[in-house]
């Protein structure tokens, strides 16, 4: 009997197939020749896997700037309007959360430039 090292992926589509077909889990096992065991085993663990995904903090982003090294941190934010302001050469710079991140970049950039 040989076996077929499988990827998440593949494993995804067997179990998403599996429950489009509307059979029992052991039933479409069966009729396709899938260890009822195994399949089990790797819904468990991609279940696992995502909802670790979800729990991972998000990762922060460091971007060059003209002017030096810029850390962006990115991270969820509390449901209340949050706001930050940032004040460089004359400028001020206000943002409120779910800011866009490409965006500050280049206007800082802009700034920047404009000051210098």
């Amino acid at each position: 009997m040989s076996t077929t090292r499988r990827t998440s992926d593949e494993w995804r589509a067997l179990i998403t197939e599996q429950v489009a077909s509307g059979q029992t889990m052991k039933d479409w096992c069966a009729a396709k020749g899938v260890n009822f065991i195994t399949m089990q085993d790797r819904g468990y663990r991609l279940k696992r896997m995502d909802k670790k995904m979800k729990q991972k903090p998000q990762r922060k982003e460091t971007k060059a700037s003209s002017a030096g090294w810029l850390e962006i941190k990115t991270e969820k934010q509390p449901k209340q309007a949050a706001e930050i302001s940032i004040v460089y050469g004359g400028f001020t710079v206000t943002l409120t959360a779910g800011y866009d991140t490409i965006l500050l970049t280049e206007t800082l950039r802009a700034v920047s430039r404009a000051c210098c």
